[in-house]
């Protein structure tokens, strides 16, 4: 017995020497293995690694500096040989040819990563992965599931998520963070391929998954963790172009990330922030932030960096009272655009609170007089406050390249605007009072401007007179010049036909016009009600040759859907455009038998509704031969009730069938 336990120790020293018996096996000397001779350099690699299961103890799996030196060595003799590189020498050897390459498919793996970084959207990305398996594996999980994210501040699994893997935090390029109290559920990654949905959007398998960093007791510290944890990931993001900000009721604000975000300035495009604090005057933020650990040199760093590559900033207020100030400045939003040369789209839109009045709207002078972008294309001023029509006058003369504007402004008349000769000449959406759209419009220009969209405007109804002449006389003839180019026209209001009689007469090519709600003691009354009137309606669009869509008329009675099968979503009207006459109306999808058999069981109120439906659409076919469309919303409802126009699917062209169809918002 102790002869045996002496013994017993030999073994162990013998096999933990072990690598040095594997290196006497396989020589460790590089000039010992020719670059020239790929095959013997391969099975001395498989050797390599085949002996490092067999060891015991610390040696197993673990190779020496000489066994590592070897094996990089043999691996750099064997790389250029391996698949292209072995097919193309042969194919010179062989034929003397010159050597083809298959393309990107065939690229190493981490080549082909670095490729699918350059592609941000969702739908490129998509395409690529539909090529071949390899590409697949490259795009998904990494690239397609990280483009877009949508969470809200407290899903700190998904910020340690990014925080831990650094290379999955750079894939990212669109950030949106929603409200605290918004009721919205996970939207599963593999489902959807696009971002429609209101969701949460989150990478598969960090949604439900259970973390030590969601466990506190103190709900000021957890608030803390939430705020570290985002700011951390948001230094990783380096990649990052467009964020949304919507978290309007937690104690993490825009403000305690902001030195984080303006890390990410050099690459970030878009700028979307609902927050009632950006609204706040700058002292009492700077207040609030001295007692905060973490937001120290804020106001350096808002300084320092600026956006060089924002080319879209939008900034919102919400109606909710959390964070909301009873004077409102736009300082902090003047700061931010400050360091935004290359802005081409800025809206600013302050929602009033209830127990506000118009004197505490933020002014807007400020912004109009310090700043000025020479690519702005877009400008939307809502909500907000001017008193100094010059600098409003100067700053719409300065930018040439305005296309799309939104005015809606109070503390300034629009008769005090003085607009230089010649400006805005590429506009072609202006959204505004009637009065802003005639100043605008107005001035004089050697070449028409190209305006297509024209939304806001109420009209005055016949009986109203302003300086001696009719209300809406200005307008209409300002808005007279641009009838060669405007297609689409949203009124805010109307009073009676007349004032649609006169926009058809100004406007004779419009194809798209969307009447608004009626003004006035008759339109509360009558806006639930079918019209009556309607051959001066056929008159009227009659005058508008190239109309292809109507909104906002009730034409048709509603049917009971009592009446109509459980399978049909939409009710059929065949007619023909030839002859006013109608042919009797059938439920879409459902045969002669059933229809009869449904029409026998209506009672004489609905037959008489689809009657007059059925004369309400043959006339419309035979007076308005481009028309494809007329809907009104239902008072009281989320649906949309639309007669749309499509063809008979008979060759015929002469017949087409409409379809009323009630359809949820």
């Amino acid at each position: 017995m102790p002869s045996t336990s002496r013994a017993g120790p030999a073994p162990k020293s013998r096999v933990s020497r072990g690598p040095g018996v594997a290196s006497r096996l396989l020589n460790t000397e590089l000039s010992a293995h020719p670059r020239t001779n790929p095959i013997a350099a391969l099975s001395t690699l498989l050797k390599l690694l085949s002996s490092l299961s067999s060891r015991i103890g610390r040696c197993q799996y673990k190779l020496t500096p000489a066994e590592h030196a070897l094996s990089l060595h043999l691996v750099s003799i064997i790389d250029p040989y391996v698949y292209q590189g072995a097919k193309a020498l042969s194919a010179v050897a062989s034929a003397q040819v010159k050597p083809t390459f298959a393309g990107i498919v065939f690229q190493p793996t981490e080549i082909l990563d670095s490729i699918m970084a350059y592609l941000d959207s969702k739908r490129d990305l998509l395409n690529v992965a539909l090529c071949c398996k390899h590409l697949h594996d490259v795009v998904f999980p990494r690239h397609f599931e990280y483009r877009v994210i949508r969470c809200k501040v407290s899903s700190i699994s998904v910020w340690n998520h990014l925080l831990v893997n650094h290379s999955l935090a750079r894939n990212v390029r669109r950030l949106e963070i929603v409200d605290e109290r918004s009721s919205v559920a996970v939207t599963p990654r593999a489902a959807t391929t696009t971002i429609a949905t209101k969701g949460l959007i989150v990478p598969r398998g960090i949604v439900h998954r259970d973390t030590d960093l969601e466990s506190t007791d103190d709900e000021l510290s957890m608030h803390k963790k939430q705020e570290k944890r985002l700011a951390s990931a948001l230094l990783c993001m380096s990649g990052l172009k467009e964020i949304k900000w919507s978290c309007t009721h937690s104690p993490i604000s825009i403000e305690h990330v902001w030195p984080s975000l303006v890390m990410r300035a050099s690459t970030l495009d878009s700028l979307e922030i609902a927050d009632n604090l950006v609204f706040t005057p700058q002292s009492v933020g700077r207040e609030s932030e001295e007692g905060t650990s973490g937001s120290d040199g804020e106001g350096d760093s808002r300084t320092v960096l600026p956006m060089s590559s924002l080319t879209s900033a939008i900034f919102r207020s919400t109606r909710h009272t959390y964070g909301a100030s009873k004077t409102p400045e736009l300082s902090r939003i003047s700061g931010i655009l400050e360091k935004c040369p290359k802005l081409k789209n800025l809206t600013i839109s302050f929602n009033r609170q209830r127990s506000s009045q118009s004197s505490v709207l933020p002014l807007v002078d400020d912004v109009l007089n310090d700043s000025r972008w020479l690519c702005l294309t877009s400008l939307t001023l809502i909500g907000v406050r001017c008193t100094s029509s010059p600098a409003l006058s100067q700053f719409l003369s300065e930018h040439q390249l305005l296309e799309s504007l939104h005015l809606e402004l109070s503390g300034i008349r629009a008769e005090s605007l003085d607009m230089r000769p010649d400006c805005l000449p590429r506009l072609r959406e202006i959204r505004a009072s009637k009065e802003f759209v005639t100043a605008i419009l107005d001035c004089q220009s050697a070449v028409p401007r190209p305006v297509e969209v024209l939304k806001g405007p109420k009209l005055s109804g016949v009986h109203a007179v302003a300086h001696g002449k009719h209300a809406d006389e200005a307008f209409l003839h300002t808005v007279r010049r641009c009838a060669a180019t405007m297609s689409r026209v949203e009124l805010g209001g109307w009073h009676d036909m007349d004032d649609i009689r006169k926009l058809a007469t100004a406007l004779p090519g419009l194809t798209y016009l969307d009447v608004g709600r009626r003004l006035g003691s008759l339109g509360a009354r009558e806006a639930s009600q079918v019209v009556t009137n309607l051959e001066e309606w056929l008159d009227v669009l009659e005058k508008l040759g190239e109309l292809r869509a109507l909104h906002g008329v009730k034409m048709f009675y509603e049917i009971s859907s009592i009446n109509l099968p459980a399978n049909a979503h939409s009710t059929s009207i065949s007619t023909s455009t030839s002859t006013p006459s109608a042919i009797p109306s059938t439920a879409n999808s459902v045969d002669l038998t059933v229809a009869a058999k449904i029409q026998s069981q209506m009672s004489l109120m609905d037959r008489s509704r689809i009657k007059k439906n059925d004369w309400t659409a043959s006339m419309l076919v035979w007076r308005c031969p481009k028309l494809r469309r007329v809907d009104h919303w239902e008072d009281g409802t989320s649906k949309v009730v639309m007669l749309t126009r499509v063809p008979a699917g008979n060759g015929d062209d002469s017949k087409v069938r409409w379809e009323v169809r009630r359809v949820k918002a």
